[in-house]
């Protein structure tokens, strides 16, 4: 172990904006580098790199991703051994640079290639309308496209998307998904029907670095008969101030917030045509995507859970309204009243159950068709035997995951793992596999527990535990029991040669 800590290394960062400079521990939220100062007190919050891993190509892929100003930062890379001590040796240098360029050039990160990969990303993205930039969000056109033509058959009546056509291994390779598991979760069969897809897992390949995500997924219809998978990444936050030519009044923004719905009709630009669209315009709260449909594609129902819509209630929402609606019936029989609006994400009516964080909150526990769900997720006090601290919490009202350790599965066996409510389906999801950077959470763990994070979470190793077969519990640095120890002491047995 201490030789592999000895082939680590670390990364220093100069902001050439404000002239600090200090070691990298990971990525603030707006994708700026989180910087500390080169302590011993601080070297557990360093981002180690071993010289030989994908760490580093990992953590520059999500840094020009989601960072506003990347050429605000300059990169060094010196070894983990010693830091501080090299910290203070750069701070002298960078005081002119350009006269110490080739005592520095040893250690100075070209982020050329990560530069021209992110480019290269956009531009692709963009080729398939799923770029995570604003000018690539879902236009007028394309909606209606989706909304009403490619609905259509040859008789005129309804047809599904005929995912048969999509290549399924070209998507597993570009795009790192698994379609046999969108179709186990039913994904898929909303991805036919010109849904989305709740958030899943995606590793796709751009310029041959793999840039894992969270993103949800739909299907297009292409010219050429094809089939083509579209991602809607997970943005920082939603852009309130315009979408392509429409500026958002404070009035605009403040619905969004509220609702995720503009409340009103605006004239959209069609990119192509530069023809003025009528347009319902909401965000996806999944995604913080901003999201378009003409108002030529949605039909106003003529009822709606049991209530007839008089024509005051249906111009109210072709004019992108909201209109309270009592007396609907549920499935369950049960009498309910809520605000009625068109989303544009949802290409249909969206409902509302009052305030701004209760909206939002009934919003996620809607069943597809609009109708609320009998059941809610209650986050309790603990989760699978585990404490679920007020941290947790935290993390989890950003939509974030944690780390939780000491769970037990229905085996009684203890296990770790992120952790996420998700609350559209009433249950939590949990992922063994490390997700974005960005879309963790994290939380600090005690002295007790580092070695079990580092081992079990983090893919590092201990030679005193390495070989014991099982993940570490909370505070262990030893074999904990005879089967374990045996398997430790066979081992380290040296082999003979033949």
């Amino acid at each position: 172990m201490e030789q592999k800590k000895k082939e680590q290394d670390v990364l220093i960062v100069r902001d050439e904006k404000t002239g600090e400079i200090g070691v990298v521990a990971g990525l603030k939220r707006d994708g700026s580098p989180n910087l500390k100062a080169a302590k011993a007190e601080n070297t557990q919050d360093f981002l180690r790199f071993d010289r030989h891993g994908d760490v580093l190509d990992n953590f520059f892929a999500n840094f020009y991703r989601q960072c506003k100003e990347p050429k605000r930062f300059g990169f060094y890379r010196v070894a983990a051994e010693g830091a501080d001590k090299v910290v203070e040796v750069l701070k002298e240098l960078l005081k002119n640079p350009k006269k110490n360029e080739e005592l520095l050039a040893p250690h100075k990160v070209d982020t050329t290639k990560y530069e021209q990969a992110a480019a290269q990303q956009q531009t692709q993205e963009g080729e398939t309308q799923a770029a995570p930039t604003e000018q690539a969000e879902e236009t007028p056109q394309q909606a209606e496209q989706s909304s009403a033509g490619e609905r259509q058959g040859n008789d005129g009546g309804y047809k599904p998307i005929d995912d048969s056509r999509l290549d399924r291994e070209a998507v597993a390779e570009r795009w790192g998904i698994d379609l046999a598991a969108l179709e186990q979760s039913g994904d898929l069969e909303r991805m036919r029907h010109y849904g989305k897809s709740q958030l899943v897992e995606c590793n796709p390949d751009f310029g041959g670095i793999r840039v894992p995500m969270q993103a949800r997924l739909s299907l297009r219809e292409n010219p050429d008969g094809t089939v083509s998978i579209v991602p809607h990444p997970i943005r920082r936050e939603p852009n309130l101030d315009e979408y392509l030519n429409v500026k958002f009044t404070p009035e605009d923004q403040e619905n969004l917030k509220k609702t995720g719905n503009l409340g009103r009709v605006a004239e959209v630009v069609d990119p192509a045509t530069g023809e003025l669209i009528p347009s319902f315009i909401s965000i996806d709260r999944l995604t913080n995507e901003t999201v378009a449909v003409p108002v030529s594609a949605i039909r106003i129902p003529e009822e709606v859970k049991g209530v007839t819509l008089d024509p005051e209630q249906k111009a109210a929402l072709s004019r992108g309204e909201g209109v309270y609606v009592e007396g609907m019936t549920a499935k369950s029989g049960k009498k309910f009243n809520a605000t009625l609006q068109i989303n544009a994400d949802k290409r249909g009516l969206d409902f509302h159950f009052g305030g701004q964080k209760k909206a939002q909150r009934q919003e996620q526990t809607q069943t597809a068709d609009g109708t609320p769900k009998e059941r809610r997720l209650r986050i309790g006090k603990t989760l699978l035997g585990a404490e679920v601290k007020p941290e947790y919490k935290a993390g989890w009202e950003q939509n974030k995951w944690v780390y939780i350790e000491g769970m037990t599965d229905k085996k009684g066996q203890k296990f770790n793992a992120y952790v996420r409510p998700n609350h559209e389906k009433v249950k939590y999801d949990f992922s063994r596999k490390r997700p974005e950077q960005s879309q963790i959470y994290e939380v600090k763990p005690d002295a007790a527990s580092r070695t079990q994070v580092a081992v079990n979470s983090e893919g590092k190793t201990d030679e005193a535990t390495k070989h014991i077969g099982e993940p570490l519990q909370r505070g262990q640095t030893a074999p904990a029991n005879e089967e374990q120890q045996r398997r430790q002491q066979n081992a380290n047995k040296p082999r003979m040669r033949m």
